[in-house]
């Protein structure tokens, strides 16, 4: 039987809903003060690709599709059930993607309307910085995420055992504030070595994932032993 949302979950989604489709109207209606050209992808040195304006909007629609992703994964994995042992972080995850999303659609009018440099500089500082409290963020809760499909650490062990599963998630939270905490700090001097804090992030957050990996496989092995 499928659950009905409570009041304070729809409140919830209606407001992140109308903020994205308001995140829509608002640049649509501003896109004729916009250049016919407009920044579409950013590298380490800031940005490298232009396209026709109308080709942005897509990154205004992004925040809203992503939305929609997030609204109905809950309710097809087949342990949806467990999502409502953990939904005040499954939806405050979810606020803040789309949000992140939506300050990620003006990157381009803020560019060329002279609130962003060219050169990437406050924009590596930023987003680096996001990135590194995100992972902070994720770290502290990955205790309390339950077993499911489709968010947490999905590896064929943490599938195949809830103990398993516990313990990895549990293991794994330091490992991943861990990561944060030094993508944070290597934010701080990205305006003078952006690929060095690239790398930095990278390998902080590739360390920690195969941390989470070979902490599964060897912890299914223990119980299964």
């Amino acid at each position: 039987m499928k659950r009905r949302l409570s009041t304070g979950e729809l409140v919830f989604w209606a407001v992140l809903a109308l903020a994205a489709i308001a995140n829509i109207v608002a640049y649509v209606a501003l896109l004729p003060s916009m250049p016919d050209q407009m920044p579409s992808h950013w590298g380490l040195d800031g940005v490298d690709e232009w396209s026709s304006k109308e080709n942005s909007i897509a990154l205004a629609v992004m925040p809203a599709i992503l939305l929609i992703v997030l609204f109905i994964v809950p309710r097809i994995d087949p342990k949806r059930r467990n999502f409502d042992r953990f939904t005040g972080i499954y939806r405050t995850f979810a606020a803040v993607i789309t949000l992140f999303m939506m300050a990620v659609s003006w990157m381009g009018p803020l560019t060329v309307w002279g609130y962003l440099s060219t050169n990437g500089t406050l924009l590596n500082t930023l987003l680096f910085g996001f990135f590194g409290v995100l992972f902070i963020g994720l770290g502290n809760y990955l205790p309390r995420i339950k077993p499911n499909f489709t968010f947490g650490i999905r590896t064929p062990w943490t599938l195949a055992s809830e103990e398993v599963w516990r313990r990895t998630h549990r293991a794994s939270g330091p490992a991943f504030v861990i990561a944060g905490m030094a993508t944070l700090v290597a934010a701080l001097f990205s305006s003078v070595a952006p690929t060095i804090t690239f790398w930095v992030m990278l390998v902080s957050i590739l360390g920690a994932t195969a941390f989470a990996g070979a902490y599964s496989y060897l912890a299914w092995r223990k119980l299964e032993a």
